[in-house]
């Protein structure tokens, strides 16, 4: 008798982002004795896509470019019978949808015929940032989901309290492959950038978009420049507002203190370079860029946002600041930079706290534990 667990997991498409390099490491490390994963991408493959570690077989590319808007919603219903007919084939036992979009096309698509998988919605920061008219939707669409999940305790509060009061959420953390963030000496990257031995560098990896709020991590950098001579940034990340923010270090006369590097495909190396992690987010889930350096055992300035405070003990190893509040972030780095005692303290720290908490292996763990309490299982959400 075969007892694996055929799980579909059901994304957008595979393009850079921490939802998506989360769903490849799950597909990739799922016990394959006990779960056999399959993909549905709605919206074509995406650069990440051939990280998968599947047979060409076990995934159903889809195009939404023939979505039309409907009494419910703008999507296309023949992607929902190429969903059912792709999960019957399969046998799918669990559909795993990843945020609102895919929640709605997988759910709808379990729906359909008499036999149905179970439909677990993970929910990764989409409702932060999310219009009252995308607000309406989650609270009619989060009826599809039999199992919700959140990445953090924050989510889960503000799923409940904007989405629906009664709704159980779990909540499993994010986790990454811990291999590829190992404690490292940075001074090889250091040399490269042309900083100094003495110097203090501060920096991160994101997208350069509204939600990671950089215009005010430019304006605590010239506070933190103009008091301590050894601090530098650097930002390395692609993104719409690039130019924009560039355009606003030169106002703020930020010069070489404040270097932007683009796309890096060697973020380790960059992080090993830095002596101060900072992330200056206006909302969040649970960021994969704090668990690398939290992996890596760098001290993390962070904002008070999703499930930073998870990752982050404030005054232990890091510290917590409010979004927006550019003297409380200039002055957490200082603080940082002129406490050399605090910043070498936290380095075996870190790694233990990301060992026990938000590896690679945790998340898989948990997930696996989930899918098999629920296979075969539906909540009172999905009734």
């Amino acid at each position: 008798m075969n007892d694996t667990i055929n799980v579909c997991f059901v994304v957008n498409n595979f393009n850079v982002g921490g939802l998506e390099k989360v769903a490849i490491d799950l597909v990739n490390h799922l016990d394959r004795s006990r779960f056999k994963p399959f993909v549905v991408c709605l919206d074509g493959r995406g650069l990440l896509f051939d990280r998968l570690e599947i047979d060409e077989s076990a995934s159903l590319i889809l195009d939404k470019s023939g979505s039309k808007r409907t009494p419910v919603g703008t999507f296309d219903p023949r992607m929902l019978w190429r969903m059912r007919s792709f999960f019957v084939r399969h046998g799918i036992s669990i559909v795993h949808a990843h945020n609102l979009g895919p929640l709605i096309y997988g759910g709808l698509s379990a729906r359909l015929g008499f036999r149905r998988p179970t439909v677990v919605y993970s929910e990764h920061n989409q409702i932060y940032s999310a219009s009252a008219s995308t607000r309406r939707k989650f609270v009619f669409y989060i009826r599809l989901a039999d199992h919700v999940v959140a990445v953090s305790h924050d989510l889960k509060r503000t799923l409940t309290r904007r989405v629906r009061p009664s709704c159980p959420v779990r909540v499993l953390h994010n986790g990454i492959d811990g291999s590829k963030f190992a404690l490292a000496d940075g001074s090889e990257v250091r040399s490269e950038l042309g900083v100094g031995g003495d110097e203090i560098l501060i920096g991160s990896g994101v997208v350069l978009s509204k939600q990671k709020g950089i215009p005010y991590l430019l304006q605590a950098a010239k506070m933190v420049v103009e008091k301590e001579p050894r601090a530098r940034f650097v930002l390395a990340g692609q993104g719409p507002l690039r130019t924009e923010l560039e355009q606003m270090a030169e106002r703020l006369h930020l010069g070489d203190r404040f270097v932007f590097l683009g796309y890096r495909a060697d973020m380790p190396r960059i992080i090993s370079a830095l002596d101060i992690y900072v992330l200056s987010s206006l909302w969040e889930g649970l960021p994969l860029a704090l668990l690398e350096a939290l992996a890596m055992g760098k001290p993390i300035v962070a904002t008070r946002v999703g499930g930073n405070p998870e990752v982050v003990q404030d005054g232990v190893n890091g510290f917590i600041v409010e979004p927006r509040d550019v003297n409380g972030l200039a002055r957490a780095l200082l603080r940082t930079c002129q406490d050399d005692a605090f910043r070498n303290s936290v380095r075996e720290v870190n790694r233990a706290r990301f060992e026990n908490e938000f590896s690679l292996q945790a998340m898989v763990s948990a997930h696996e534990k989930l899918y098999e309490q629920v296979a075969g299982h539906r909540s009172w959400l999905g009734k």
